[in-house]
């Protein structure tokens, strides 16, 4: 159970890592070597993806807050 957990965490925050460098890079291609970075996001990885997916929860959260607010003062 622990091994797919950490595995799930693994691959989800590779992918955001990957989407960084790509985000970052002006011609599309990696220019960097991410590997001391990878090296560490899959040793930290289950505690870097629940912070992660846990604040985007709440900036989510609150932007539907807002949105509900700003339409209660529209009626």
């Amino acid at each position: 159970m622990f091994w797919i957990f950490y595995l799930l965490c693994a691959t989800y925050c590779i992918i955001k890592l990957q989407k960084t460098y790509k985000n970052r890079s002006l011609d599309g291609v990696i220019g960097v070597s991410p590997g001391l970075d990878t090296i560490m996001v899959v040793m930290l990885s289950p505690i870097l993806a629940v912070i992660d997916i846990s604040l985007t929860w709440l900036r989510l959260y609150k932007e539907a807050e807002e949105a509900k607010r700003r339409n209660e003062n529209i009626y």
